[in-house]
């Protein structure tokens, strides 16, 4: 890639992102955009992502909000209207892992989308700054990224997910790694009293 890659804006590699993941190989499991909202909206508050061994989550809210969903610019809706159009319903996230014996969080916000061609749900969970109050301010700075597909296994259930990407990096699809995952109502990601 050329140059003006690096300042290539939030939104504009958010966009290219969706377009790389594309539809997954044709796998009969795979949870459609809806019943990935449905399984994700199964607590209150929201549903955390525990995969194999426990220490990566992702903690996922449709219903919380942090101070970036709060802004005008970047509310509710942001993601459908700017970014994915065929996003089914938004959130925040917490993610945390353990890595070298130290924990590592992530947030931001996240959307479920339906791919326009197999229907299939992709979690695109999407990190956020304090600084980020508007879209100018939000498309100035690189974040990370990550995508999350669930698949109903004959094994049992299992996500199909990617690293954590340095968005302004974005070159063609990102690689898919499965693992298993267990869905659990609620937060577990951060302890009680820390959000």
């Amino acid at each position: 890639m050329h140059k003006a890659h690096s300042r290539k804006p939030a939104a504009v590699a958010v966009m290219a992102l969706a377009c790389a993941i594309g539809a997954p190989p044709a796998v009969a499991g795979v949870l459609s955009g809806r019943e990935f909202q449905n399984l994700l909206a199964g607590g209150p508050e929201g549903t955390t992502i525990v995969f194999q061994g426990g220490t990566d989550k992702i903690f996922y809210s449709p219903t919380l909000k942090n101070k970036l969903r709060l802004s005008s610019e970047l509310g509710p809706g942001f993601l459908k209207q700017k970014i994915l159009q065929n996003t089914v319903t938004e959130g925040v996230f917490i993610g945390a892992t353990i890595e070298g014996g130290k924990l590592r969080t992530i947030s931001g916000i996240a959307g479920i989308a339906a791919d326009n061609e197999s229907g299939h749900g992709v979690l695109t969970l999407l990190q956020t700054f304090p600084e980020d109050t508007n879209i100018k301010a939000f498309q100035k700075r690189d974040r990370l990224y990550s995508v999350v597909i669930v698949e109903d296994a004959p094994s049992g259930v299992v996500c199909r997910r990617s690293h954590w990407e340095k968005l302004f990096a974005l070159k063609g699809e990102p690689k898919l790694t499965t693992v298993p995952c267990e869905f659990i109502v609620g937060n577990t990601v951060a302890p009680a009293g820390s959000q």
